[in-house]
């Protein structure tokens, strides 16, 4: 931490974008059962997901080409961007169609972060060490995932103080939209 003070910055500025994301990803069967207009809840979800991927693919082959031309960071800052509007844009759908564009939007927020993310942090890992500085990375994949289970209980709770107005599914995506937002904070504190 203190030889390379940015990588920890740049390894919480992952785990909370990805926090914000894993959330949704974890209960959107859930919002989507109980929200949105659906015979078939399950299609839907593997729907949503499928819009999501497809996007996330498109944008994380184009943000390399994109990060290299214009930098990495502000590739990074422009998905923290994108992933909170798509997290709030979530929030507002009420069908199928909207809520498959909106899922497209916040893929293309998780393919650009995803790309220029890891290209800092391999950029920024020192070389001889560089297999444990990007094993610490998965840390904040995989506790990001993690702790974005730690949502359900918050969920149920809020969704239960005032049946049928689904309060828990609207922190949930307000929680994605601040953690995404806040990943670009933790990035500010990268010094390349």
């Amino acid at each position: 931490v203190l030889q390379h003070p940015a990588y920890p910055w740049l390894i919480g500025s992952r785990f909370l974008f990805l926090l914000g994301i894993y959330d949704i990803q974890v209960f959107a069967q859930y919002y989507i059962r109980d929200v949105i207009p659906t015979d078939n809840p399950i299609k839907l979800t593997g729907d949503l997901l499928a819009s999501i991927t497809v996007a996330l693919i498109i944008c994380a082959l184009a943000g390399g080409w994109i990060g290299d031309r214009f930098g990495h960071k502000k590739v990074q800052y422009a998905a923290a961007g994108i992933g909170a509007l798509g997290c709030i844009l979530l929030l507002l759908a009420r069908d199928a169609t909207t809520l498959l564009i909106y899922g497209g939007i916040l893929g293309v927020g998780i393919g650009l972060f995803i790309t220029a993310n890891w290209a800092l942090l391999s950029r920024l890992a020192p070389v001889a060490e560089a297999g444990v500085y990007l094993g610490l990375t998965n840390l904040a994949t995989a506790g990001s995932g993690a702790t974005g289970r730690l949502m359900g209980p918050v969920i149920d709770l809020l969704n239960n103080a005032n049946p049928g107005a689904y309060n828990g599914y609207s922190a949930m995506f307000i929680f994605g939209a601040v953690c995404t937002g806040l990943s670009a904070v933790l990035l500010a504190r990268v010094k390349e």
